[in-house]
């Protein structure tokens, strides 16, 4: 089995933005590159959240490439004419995103039911120089055998990879994911290929792209890692796998909101109970629960203290 294989951060809309990267980089590891969630366009401007997310300055110290929702071709070239603009010189397409108020409006995986449209983007976006792309995609939308018209298009922009979650938008999260239509996508493609999707323990990960590699002419080159990364952010450090390392980690997320975050205690609390609406699910229930409730900062605080205790 090759031993070079990636181990990618995957995008999570509302909880990998810079502050979670930057602290997971630090405090744990392990990740050969960090994606952002994508950014988006509002009423032709770029929203502003997502351009302060892609800021370089608030990238540094780690391997990191910004992602764009792949839509209409004039909101994605801006969007990534801006990133070239700050300098960089690669971007992720994302063309997975499965909610509907997205998807419905032909992006996300929205756009695999419209090879013509993709054909388009992809032209336009090749013509721009000085940039390369990898892509992050599903098996569609609607049906499962929506990348068959997709993958000959894929040469156009001749991708530094292809993340794939092998399922479709409508599913989004739930059912199993169709680990044979992954297959046949790695025997279709001469693009290296990044498997995503439902991976839960670090222990995974070796067994998965063994069972790939020995796929004839297989050119897996690694896999992305999302939700089990940010409940457990020590997935793939066990040896950090420990009270101090999570209380860290946590302090030092809340101390950067707390620094960034102008909306006063309430935007605080929300983004932190947002923070731990993922974070170490197996941790006490009734601390969560208090968390959940707290008003004041006094209340969220004690709350997060009595729970940190409480891990061994």
């Amino acid at each position: 089995m090759k031993q070079d294989f990636k181990i990618l951060s995957a995008p999570l809309q509302g909880y990998t933005g810079h502050v979670w990267r930057s602290t997971h980089a630090r405090i744990f590891g392990g990740i050969d590159c960090y994606y952002s969630p994508f950014m988006r366009m509002k009423g032709g401007s770029l929203m502003s959240r997502d351009v302060h997310d892609v800021q370089p300055e608030n990238n540094n110290g780690y391997n990191f490439v910004p992602q764009v929702l792949a839509g209409t071709i004039d909101d994605t070239v801006a969007m990534v004419l801006y990133l070239k603009s700050l300098g960089y010189n690669r971007v992720d397409l994302n063309m997975g995103c499965p909610f509907p108020p997205i998807a419905r409006h032909a992006k996300g995986s929205g756009i695999l039911c419209y090879p013509q449209r993709v054909e388009a983007l992809f032209k336009r976006l090749a013509s721009i120089d000085g940039l390369k792309y990898s892509i992050k995609m599903r098996l569609g939308y609607n049906s499962a055998d929506d990348w068959r018209r997709i993958l000959p298009l894929i040469p156009i922009i001749a991708p530094m990879h292809i993340a794939i979650h092998p399922r479709t938008g409508i599913q989004q999260y739930s059912g199993d994911v169709d680990i044979t239509q992954f297959l046949n996508i790695l025997q279709s493609t001469t693009y290296p290929v990044i498997y995503n999707g439902d991976i839960a323990r670090r222990e995974d990960i070796v067994p998965l792209m063994q069972r790939f590699d020995e796929m004839p002419g297989s050119n897996i080159a690694g896999v992305m890692i999302g939700r089990a990364l940010v409940a457990n952010p020590a997935m793939l450090t066990p040896e950090k796998a420990d009270r101090d390392h999570y209380r860290t980690f946590h302090d030092a997320i809340y101390a950067q909101y707390r620094k960034e975050l102008t909306g006063g205690s309430v935007q605080l609390l929300n983004a932190m109970k947002a923070f731990w609406n993922m974070y170490l699910p197996q941790s006490d229930r009734k601390c969560r629960k208090r968390i959940g409730k707290a008003h004041t900062i006094a209340q969220y605080e004690l709350a997060t203290a009595q729970l940190f205790e409480l891990l061994p």
